[in-house]
């Protein structure tokens, strides 16, 4: 692909998003050959829209009513170009990023970056090991997205890759770590409320019943997946925590040692 020809329109979903919004626009800039970066805000009552105001060739539109679903179909429907990028706010590009994401555009019809992302600890995301899509680092041919129904609160990423695999459309996955991730700046997920120290601490009745729903419809997960991983495995890893962590206490409580 000629990158002096070929613009890039780039949607960015946000919601008080001010704290890496810089770092993430200014490595959109010096990464990819955009023409727009579309801003579809949820209603941002921090610094968002004064920083992305400072920005040529960024367009912002205030749509608090959207969901994310509807808000990343609405960036698709006002985008131009024949790629598009989704690119989230937290998201901070590294040197070389676009180029080397470029190089599997002729030969598919999305391409998804792997990434870096930096909670409490540095933890390195291999994405070609995830069979569902994940956004905020992705390429995407655009003519594919225009009629699709995307109602969501969250899994907007996988309803699409879903749709492509039901489509045999091509969906590249690259372990390029190109990209770093920065969620959020304590142990608590902004936009879910989820707790995390190396694993979730806590996550919300509502945000795992939403979850349920979306993994079984975009079959994400399988059944056997779904038990093992994320639930046997899981009271298996919090037994043997409470087991070094207290063992010798309870011990020592009840005069055994």
């Amino acid at each position: 692909m000629d990158m002096s020809e070929d613009r890039v329109d780039v949607i960015m979903r946000t919601k008080n998003s001010a704290e890496m919004l810089k770092q993430s626009l200014d490595s959109i800039f010096q990464e990819i050959p955009v023409r727009k970066v579309i801003i579809v805000d949820g209603g941002s009552t921090d610094d968002t829209i004064k920083i992305a105001s400072q920005y040529e060739n960024v367009e912002i539109y205030h749509k608090p009513e959207l969901n994310l679903g509807q808000a990343t179909q609405f960036g698709f429907r006002v985008a131009e170009t024949e790629w598009i990028a989704v690119i989230d706010s937290d998201i901070i590009l590294k040197n070389g990023w676009y180029s080397q994401m470029s190089e599997y555009m002729n030969e598919s019809d999305a391409v998804e970056g792997s990434r870096i992302d930096y909670y409490r600890v540095k933890w390195v995301q291999d994405l070609t090991k995830v069979k569902y899509g994940v956004f905020g680092q992705t390429l995407i041919r655009r003519k594919h997205l225009e009629n699709l129904n995307l109602d969501l609160q969250q899994g907007e990423d996988a309803a699409i890759k879903y749709y492509f695999d039901q489509n045999g459309l091509r969906w590249k996955k690259v372990a390029n770590y190109l990209a770093e991730h920065y969620p959020f700046e304590t142990n608590i997920h902004k936009r879910t409320g989820t707790i995390i120290s190396l694993i979730p601490r806590y996550i919300p009745k509502k945000q795992q019943i939403e979850q349920g729903h979306i993994y079984r419809k975009y079959k994400m997960m399988t059944l056997k997946e779904v038990l093992w991983k994320t639930f046997i495995q899981n009271i298996a890893k919090e037994a043997y925590v409470a087991f070094r962590t207290r063992i010798w206490f309870v011990l020592a409580y009840l005069g055994l040692i």
